[in-house]
């Protein structure tokens, strides 16, 4: 009916510590992989809205091709030239431009043949200078299209 003595506890040996590095060491590793695909997110997303832009800008391309050609209402073959470059200047195609082409083809329709156009529209965004400290991304889409006057021969 005496109490026992109290048992002396056994001196710590640093346990603890190896846990908190080993937990400090994970975040670390786990924030590293999370800011490097918080950069892979922002590049591609940077690619993905110039990759629209540089469509538009071929899209506009195309229609200003096809208007010298057929300006109100009558035909201008004359205007079929070999190649345009296009800088645009309105805010949503700023940085891009479109490069139309045009070569006259024979097209066969309702039993005869006429001379239709070939149209080839390449839109650029971006700079294609990778030298620099930050590389841009330059980003080209292609269209092409084709037109004859419908009449028949």
């Amino acid at each position: 009916m005496f109490p026992r003595p109290p048992r002396r506890l056994a001196p710590q040996r640093g346990s603890a510590i190896m846990i908190a590095l080993f937990v400090i060491v994970i975040m670390g590793l786990l924030a590293a992989a999370m800011g490097r695909f918080l950069v892979d997110s922002g590049e591609k997303n940077t690619v993905e809205v110039r990759g629209v832009r540089a469509l538009m800008a071929a899209q506009s391309g195309l229609e200003v091709g096809l208007y010298r050609l057929y300006p109100n209402d009558h035909w201008d073959a004359q205007q079929c030239v070999a190649l345009t470059r296009t800088p645009f200047a309105v805010p949503g195609l700023v940085d891009c431009e479109a490069e139309v082409s045009c070569q006259r083809i024979a097209v066969s329709a309702v039993g005869g043949t006429q001379t239709g156009y070939r149209f080839r529209s390449e839109g650029r965004c971006g700079s294609p200078n990778q030298s620099g400290a930050n590389p841009d991304f330059a980003v080209s889409r292609t269209l092409v299209a084709e037109a004859f006057d419908g009449a028949t021969p």
